[in-house]
Order: C-alpha cells, then sequence, then structure tokens
C-alpha cells in the first residue's frame, strides 16, 4: 500500500491527513496503516467521526472511536448529526444524506485544521460495488470511473486491497472494530448488490468479478482523463461567458463527435453551477434539445440551472431569484445611477448647432420629449415607433428581430415618459425623438459604469415607482 500511495501521488512528507473512521473494520485499519505512515514520513494524523444518529449502537461506535485514538495518541474530532431529519427534509435517501453530511463535516474539519488530505476506506470491493452501481443506472463512462483514488483532497489508499486482505490485517494486528448491523439491511441497494448479485456473478460468471470490475474502473478512468483533456483544449474556441451565463457556439459544438459534445456541456453545466455532479440523463436531456429543428427550446436543471437554445448558442445560465426590473426618474441636466446594471447615465443639453456624433454618445431632439422622463426597465406590452416604420412595433419583436436573448432583455434600460419610449439605450434612438432638421435642442447621453460626480445636475441614486 505504500507504494501505492507513491504511485498514485495520493500524499508526501510531512504531509497533515484527516482519516473518515466509522469505526468499522475498514476505517479501523486504515487509522492503524496511517499511522505508520505518518510516523515513517514526518506526517500528522487525526480522526475525524461522524455519528449519524441512525443506529441504537452509534454512541458506541463513537465511543469506540474515541477510545482507539486516545489509545494510539491520535487527535480524534466528532460531531452528532442528525441525518435522518436531513434526509427528509432535503428529500434525499438515508445513504445520500449521510454521506452528504459525512463529506461537508470532513472538508470543513480539514479546511479548519488546515490538513492536506481526507483519507476514506473505500477498497476493491467497495469500487467493484460502485462500477456495478453505475452500470444498473446507465451511467456513461464517468460512472464507470466508479471511486477514484484520488479525487482533489480526497484519497483512497485501500483501493489497491480487498475487504479480505482487510480482514486478514485486523485479525493479524488484533485491532477492535465496531460491527454495523445496517450492511446486511437488504432494504439498501448496494448491501444487496454486495451480499446477492456479486455472489452470483462470481459463481455462474466470473469468479474474479471484483478484479475485473476495479480494472473497468481503471480503464475508465483513463479514458475520461483523455476526453477531459481534448474538451480542455476545444474550450477556449467554441465557449464564451456573457455576463452570468455561458454560451457554446452550436455550430461547433455539434461538428464535434457525441462524447465530446457531452463532455463539452458537462463542463459548462459545471462552470456555471458550481458543482460537478450531473447524470448521464441530464446530458442526453441538453443533446437533445440542441439536435432539435428551431430556436427557443428551453430546459430546466436541477439548482435552478436553465439551458437554452438561443439562435446559433447553447446557453447555460442560473436562474436569478429576482428580476433585475428598475424605473429612475430622469432631470435633465443630470445623471442616474442604475444599481441593478452597475452602470451611470449622464444627461445633457447642448444646441443643435454645437452637436457633434461621437462613439458612446446618444442624442435625441428634446423638445420631442415632453416630461417627466424616466429610465426603466422593460414591462409587458411595450411598444415602439422605430425609424423608417409605419405604426407601433412590440418592443418584444424588436428584441427578437435583433436576436437579443430573452435572458438579457431585462437588463437593457429604456427611456421613455408616459406615452412613448424614446431610446432602447445602447441599441437606437425611436422616431419620435429622432434629431431632424428643426431640432434646435439636442439632449445628449453618456454611459459610464462608474461615475463617482456630477457638474451642475442632480445624482439619482434610488429607483422610484414609476407608473404609466
Amino acid at each position: 500500500m505504500v507504494r501505492y500511495i507513491r504511485d498514485q501521488h495520493m500524499a508526501g512528507p510531512g504531509n497533515k491527513i484527516l482519516v473518515g473512521v466509522s469505526g468499522g473494520a475498514d476505517s479501523i485499519a486504515l487509522l492503524h496503516i496511517l499511522k505508520q505512515w505518518c510516523a515513517d514520513n514526518g506526517g500528522q494524523l487525526a480522526a475525524a467521526h461522524l455519528n449519524h444518529g441512525l443506529r441504537s449502537q452509534a454512541d458506541q461506535d463513537e465511543q469506540l472511536v474515541k477510545e482507539i485514538c486516545l489509545r494510539w495518541d491520535i487527535p480524534c474530532y466528532t460531531k452528532k448529526e442528525n441525518v435522518a431529519a436531513l434526509a427528509a427534509q432535503n428529500k434525499k435517501s438515508l445513504e445520500e444524506a449521510g454521506r452528504d453530511c459525512r463529506y461537508q463535516f470532513f472538508r470543513e474539519l480539514a479546511d479548519q485544521l488546515k490538513f492536506d488530505r481526507i483519507a476514506t476506506a473505500h477498497h476493491q470491493n467497495d469500487q467493484a460495488e460502485s462500477v456495478l452501481l453505475h452500470l444498473l443506472r446507465g451511467s456513461g463512462i464517468r460512472g464507470l470511473q466508479g471511486i477514484r483514488p484520488v479525487n482533489g483532497q480526497l484519497i483512497r489508499p485501500l483501493l489497491c486491497v480487498t475487504r479480505q486482505d482487510i480482514e486478514n490485517y485486523i485479525q493479524e494486528n488484533q485491532l477492535p472494530f465496531c460491527q454495523d448491523l445496517t450492511n446486511d439491511d437488504p432494504a439498501f441497494v448496494r448491501n444487496r448488490i454486495r451480499l446477492q448479485l456479486i455472489p452470483y456473478l462470481q459463481e455462474h460468471f466470473n469468479p474474479r468479478i471484483v478484479e475485473a470490475l476495479n480494472r473497468l474502473a481503471v480503464i475508465a478512468q483513463e479514458e475520461n482523463a483523455a476526453l477531459d483533456e481534448i474538451a480542455l483544449r476545444q474550450w477556449p474556441q467554441i465557449s464564451r461567458w456573457q455576463e452570468t451565463a455561458i454560451e457554446l457556439d452550436i455550430q461547433q459544438l455539434t461538428q464535434e463527435p457525441s462524447a465530446l459534445q457531452s463532455r463539452l456541456i458537462l463542463r459548462a453545466l459545471q462552470e456555471v453551477s458550481g458543482q460537478g455532479d450531473w447524470s448521464q440523463e441530464d446530458l442526453l436531456r441538453i443533446r437533445d434539445i440542441l439536435n432539435k429543428p428551431g430556436s427557443n427550446l428551453r430546459l430546466h436543471l436541477a439548482g435552478g440551472i436553465r439551458v437554452g437554445k438561443v439562435y446559433e448558442k447553447l446557453v447555460f445560465s442560473k436562474e436569478l431569484l429576482d428580476s433585475p426590473s428598475f424605473c429612475y426618474p430622469v432631470t435633465v441636466p443630470g445623471q442616474v445611477n442604475i444599481h441593478e446594471l452597475g452602470i451611470t447615465y449622464s444627461f445633457d443639453i447642448v444646441p443643435a448647432q454645437e452637436w457633434q456624433p461621437a462613439p458612446g454618445l446618444i442624442g435625441l431632439d428634446l423638445d420631442r420629449m415632453p416630461g417627466p422622463l424616466w429610465v426603466r426597465s422593460r414591462r409587458a406590452g411595450d411598444r415602439l415607433r422605430p425609424l423608417g416604420f409605419k405604426g407601433r412595433k412590440s418592443l418584444k419583436k424588436y428584441f427578437m428581430e435583433q436576436k437579443i436573448p430573452a435572458r438579457q432583455r431585462n437588463l437593457i434600460p429604456l427611456l421613455a415618459n408616459e406615452e412613448e419610449i424614446y431610446a432602447v439605450l445602447g441599441f437606437m434612438v425611436t422616431q419620435p425623438a429622432a434629431i431632424t432638421e428643426s431640432t434646435q435642442r439636442i439632449l445628449v447621453i453618456k454611459a459610464s459604469s462608474d461615475v463617482k460626480t456630477t457638474l451642475g445636475g442632480q445624482v439619482h441614486e434610488n429607483g422610484l415607482d414609476c407608473k404609466g
């Protein structure tokens, strides 16, 4: 196992290792082995035990772990959690809720104590169970990886040995341990795989099925790493961050092999959500809308993640709890600071004969815009009169013609009074406010992302409830 730790780059001299210890034979054996490894390599060791409160002997297990750590002079940190209540609250199985609680406790403790590694006692039989479990669920190559030897801060030094090897080690060293009776409960799928499916496969198909499934996991890990590397090289050419969303170029994406499409989609999900745990089913649903004809196709995924096919882009975004709606009064001359957008607009008056169009400036006929004026976000039913267009057009239709994604439309400010929209700021001036030969005074608007002062005007920093 010492060679396995070295070959997998799990830990090095002087590392601080936190061991997750349930009190079972596997974790006690791991703690005993790493105690010697740390002594030989100048490392530091500590144990972490989470009391799930699910079994009558849970307190006894905690006490045994404390006693063993005291005897071996290993710092021990324990925590009690009501896993059953958390499972019900978050609509998770007891297994899933327990695992989430354990890893959260381990990570928080490792961060607090500044430990380099978190070691868990998964072994080859656990690996075989995990691979079969993912196979039965129809997982892709990511699922067939099973339990990775190194996953960030997590290390699994026992993945090179079997359950029988651990039992032999426990007997040889006369180590005490707890017996978890829930491991024999057929209500849990993993237990049925261990107690029924694997013995059946060993007897009727392959007596070395555990070894074969571990070999499959290693192959899947290698191929998964290769796909990740290819996707990483393609990512800059195919993706773009747009405000709070990620856009993938559909034309480029669909030219890639299916496996690489899924990997690029997975990366987009991970980047926008901050979570790595996305199922093969999620990826297939997204690829389904990718390959469907038409635009404006949408999916709502877990965690408030939205995926949409918007024109030539596949857009990944996180749903905002509050839609950015705003409305600010305009004083001329003066400034309006739109906190929701981080933009300040300055408003000044220039005689028509002095007006010089320039990039970044918007000019309108001030005398054709009766007040009061407002800078606001869009409203349902908004209509405007574009230059060169007879009659009115819905703002929604204008946005669609400009191919502005729906998620961005609330972020585009409008200059309006109670009757008319005079400008879609950053896009166009409408017909009622357009400069003509008879224009005498021009309202000049300039945008800035960080304006702190104003010259000769008022600064409005509070949005008001403007009606009409």
